[in-house]
């Protein structure tokens, strides 16, 4: 591929011959260096008796508008002429096809055309862009301040590495695109490594420092600050009870990861920290009020769902031990102590 040095592609291409395969095509062979037809990427798959060449373009800053693909080599003979993308829209793809190409985009849209041998593959997928924010391949991504960047490095920092862009896409349910610009940045900053497509971090601290540069409980989350007259432990055990899905994070959390491990916490704990996909369930049953010296702080998440991140089965429920460490390095002060410390005490057991 022209563009394999820009990371992503592969997994890209890697998701595309999936596809195919979901649909029983075969794929036989990828050649990356055949230039058939005018593209760098052939891929031989066999339907049937019959096998089908396809010149596969990979591009991680797709075209935008008909003009786009209207500015686009015409294509070529040969072969079958696919264009691969994170995402493609709707008038981008008529286009395309009008232009003779088939494509595939990492949401699921799929439509490949041949007419020797005969093959017919049409598949729907989204409609609009998952990441509308995200410009793939234009720009790289400057910060980890992001919520789903924090996504991304808390299953990195828990796991330690990962298959691919695309497991950590499903795994975090964030999109292919925005993954691969995380990891483009760790690369570039040299805190994960990655080889034939896997993930890999080989140091785990040094990793939590880099993201509590730019990530933050209060930058990234901006939770609301509230006092309750119930008192903060009486509003957290009321919460407790009432069946909302919140995690703790903060000092409180800590104290928590600590004791979990027969060690007393260097630090008390202060204040509530929580995350929780229902604000206004939280703001209720601790009976809360707004108070912009309040020490309860409570944040809008979306990872606490099925499927996602959660939270470590405690009671209360506190966040994953590398979010609560994030969450500590990047409040600064003697929460930063803590968190140092909790971070080479979960590295030191992941190494064992």
């Amino acid at each position: 591929m022209r563009n394999a040095a820009i990371y992503g592609t592969e997994d890209l291409l890697h998701g595309f011959i999936e596809a195919l395969e979901v649909t029983g095509v075969r794929t036989t062979s990828v050649d990356r260096s055949s230039g058939r037809g005018g593209v760098a990427t052939v891929v031989t798959a066999q339907i049937g008796a019959a096998s089908i060449a396809l010149g596969v373009e990979v591009k991680l800053n797709p075209p935008r508008s008909r003009a786009d693909v209207r500015r686009r080599p015409v294509a070529g003979t040969g072969v079958v002429n696919v264009l691969v993308a994170p995402f493609l829209s709707p008038p981008v793809r008529d286009e395309l096809e009008r232009c003779g190409w088939s494509y595939w985009d990492a949401t699921g849209n799929m439509r490949i055309r041949s007419t020797e041998p005969v093959v017919w593959i049409d598949r729907a997928g989204a409609s609009r862009n998952p990441d509308p924010g995200v410009s793939v391949g234009a720009q790289r991504l400057r910060s980890l301040k992001g919520k789903a960047a924090s996504e991304v490095v808390v299953r990195l920092l828990s796991t330690g590495n990962a298959a691919s862009v695309r497991e950590l896409a499903r795994n975090t349910g964030a999109g292919v695109a925005t993954v691969s610009r995380v990891i483009e940045l760790l690369r570039a900053d040299e805190v994960v490594e990655v080889g034939s497509g896997e993930i890999h971090v080989p140091d785990r601290v040094a990793l939590a420092r880099r993201w509590a540069q730019d990530y933050g409980f209060e930058r990234t989350f901006k939770p609301e600050r509230y006092v309750s007259l119930l008192g903060e432990d009486i509003a957290l055990n009321r919460l407790g009870r009432s069946g909302l899905r919140f995690a703790v994070t903060g000092s409180r959390a800590a104290s928590a990861e600590f004791g979990l491990r027969s060690r007393v916490a260097p630090l008390p704990a202060t204040g509530v920290w929580l995350y929780s996909d229902d604000v206004g369930g939280v703001e209720r049953v601790m009976d809360l009020a707004p108070d912009r010296r309040g020490n309860i702080l409570v944040a809008d998440s979306e990872f606490l769902g099925e499927g996602r991140e959660g939270a470590q089965d405690t009671d209360p429920p506190i966040a994953r031990s590398w979010r609560i460490i994030g969450d500590l390095l990047a409040a600064g002060g003697r929460m930063t102590a803590i968190g140092e410390e909790l971070a080479v005490l979960r590295a030191g057991e992941a190494a064992e």
